[in-house]
């Protein structure tokens, strides 16, 4: 069973030239259709085609739909979705890590060298005490808790 990817296969490929083809003949013709007189159309022996309104009218209706999905339609759908103000889910779910510090294993640090002169490299000379590492290192990302945030906020005790 041939494993699913997202390479080209050769019916992938026949259908993207295809496809490309088939778009620039469609521009192609919507191009000459816009652009080229009716006189010059009557002489090909073309008399049944749609007004040139349409080339002008079809886009600018379809930019007009788009807008109106951008601006209105997408954004209030997510309002919808939104919870209350109020609901604890804008505070608490069951992806909130609030509190869970973790006890990281000091073997697991790669012990590599990046510098390019190893032997003015400070790595192996220099050894911090836990209190600089604990005021020098970025914590791992973690929620706040809300009466952290209050406090900080509003400076309640």
């Amino acid at each position: 069973m041939p494993e699913h990817t997202p390479a080209p296969t050769p019916a992938r490929s026949l259908y993207g030239f295809f496809m490309y083809l088939f778009s620039k003949t469609i521009l192609a013709i919507y191009c000459i259709w816009t652009i080229i007189p009716d006189s010059y159309l009557h002489y090909l022996k073309i008399y049944y085609y749609p007004q040139k309104y349409w080339s002008i009218a079809v886009p600018i209706q379809c930019l007009v739909g788009l807008t109106m999905f951008a601006f209105l339609v997408y954004p209030s759908s997510n309002l919808m979705l939104t919870t209350k103000i109020d609901s604890l889910s804008s505070i608490h779910d069951s992806f909130s890590q609030v509190g869970r510090r973790r006890v990281e294993n000091r073997s697991t640090t790669n012990h590599s060298c990046i510098c390019i002169n190893e032997t003015k490299c400070m790595k192996h000379t220099y050894l911090a005490s836990a209190k600089e590492l604990k005021e020098n290192t970025v914590p791992k990302l973690e929620d706040l808790d809300i009466r952290f945030v209050c406090k900080k906020l509003y400076m309640y005790k």
